[in-house]
């Protein structure tokens, strides 16, 4: 029996299909965040036009404000754009956003308010870096982590290479770049327990550990051959040492001890493939599962090392991607909020969490 179930509070069409959402993380800003498009233009012979997209900045107040108790949601800004694959804000820049495109590009954008009050928030670019040169054919950039400390950015592509770079608010400088997969590299992950070890996983269905305290290469440390399909999505776990969930096309999430990645130490099985997952920052063992082909699951990671599924949200029809919890640990309020979007119909929902 599920534990915890979902009330939509507002519902919203992006226009495009939309693919990421990432809720800005600083106080203060905990009401804003940003969803992600990616548009397929039939016809377009450029691979730069063939694939656009938007970011869309919005506002989230739980009080609109009157005497109706309806929560509010507005756009406040729309980045007109090559598609977006992946977004993430800066954990230690309050006002950077990373965003991964379809034409090749990781590029970061910063959040302005040209206003006192903060009403009219826009996001200006402000650096930008091509993955791979132009002889080696069109590379599109699927998805970003920073570390800890908000001075390296890793952006995956879809010719199996993992790019690591060192960022500052005035540069962004690639330092290493590996083939790391055979196919597409989906994702890639900074350990929380240690910024020097990433973790990448592939459409080759491999998921693979590096160790970056090198000159020229980072190295091949661990490798599991086990999943069953390709490996979409990566979660180091900062709240307990040493511990690795990965998602998977196959439908489960794994858990692994990131020191022995060669066997699972248990998983769930999920319906549809778990492309994105986030942790609660207020109650980090429950996250939030993409499902792509069927719903979000919320599953929690037990005492005993086991996960297990506590819920599920299905408004949404065709493809679940995006998916991230408010931030609201300074806000005063007790209610817990989510973000979901979906492709094919265009969906953006924000629902609060309840216990049933």
């Amino acid at each position: 029996m599920a534990e915890v179930a979902f009330r939509t509070c507002k519902t919203h069409n992006t226009d495009q299909p939309a693919d990421s959402v990432e809720w800005c993380p600083h106080p203060g800003r905990e009401d804003l965040f940003v969803c992600g498009t990616y548009q397929l233009r039939e016809g377009e012979s450029s691979p730069y036009d063939k694939r656009r997209g938007t970011i869309l900045l919005f506002r989230f107040h739980e009080d609109n404000g009157t005497s109706n108790d309806d929560p509010l949601l507005e756009e406040l800004h729309r980045v007109e754009r090559s598609a977006v694959l992946d977004q993430k804000w800066n954990p230690v820049h309050t006002d950077r956003l990373g965003v991964a495109g379809s034409d090749g590009l990781v590029a970061v954008y910063k959040l302005a308010a040209p206003d006192v009050d903060g009403s009219e928030w826009t996001l200006e670019p402000e650096l930008t870096e091509r993955l791979s040169a132009e002889e080696e054919g069109h590379t599109l950039a699927l998805s970003l982590d920073w570390n800890g400390d908000g001075t390296r950015l890793l952006a995956t592509d879809s010719s199996g290479s993992v790019n690591l770079f060192d960022y500052d608010d005035r540069s962004l400088e690639r330092i290493h770049r590996w083939k790391a997969h055979d196919f597409e590299a989906w994702t890639a992950a900074f350990s929380r327990h240690n910024s020097n070890i990433i973790y990448t996983g592939g459409d080759d269905s491999m998921l693979c550990a590096y160790d970056v305290r090198c000159s020229d290469e980072p190295v091949l440390s661990q490798r599991n051959k086990k999943h069953e399909a390709g490996v979409t999505s990566l979660l180091s776990y900062g709240q307990r040492e040493h511990i690795l969930l990965t998602g998977c096309y196959d439908g489960k999430v794994r858990l692994f001890d990131e020191r022995r990645i060669g066997a699972s130490l248990g998983d769930v099985s999920l319906t549809g493939g778990v492309w994105r997952m986030r942790s609660n920052p207020r109650d980090p063992k429950r996250i939030l599962c993409a499902c792509m082909y069927e719903n979000f699951s919320l599953i929690e990671l037990r005492d005993e090392l086991e996960v297990a599924k506590i819920g599920e949200y299905g408004l949404h029809e065709n493809i679940c991607y995006g998916c991230d919890w408010q931030h609201a640990t300074a806000t005063g309020t007790t209610k817990t909020y989510v973000a979901t979007c979906s492709f094919y119909d265009k969906m953006l929902c924000v629902s609060e969490v309840v216990r049933v």
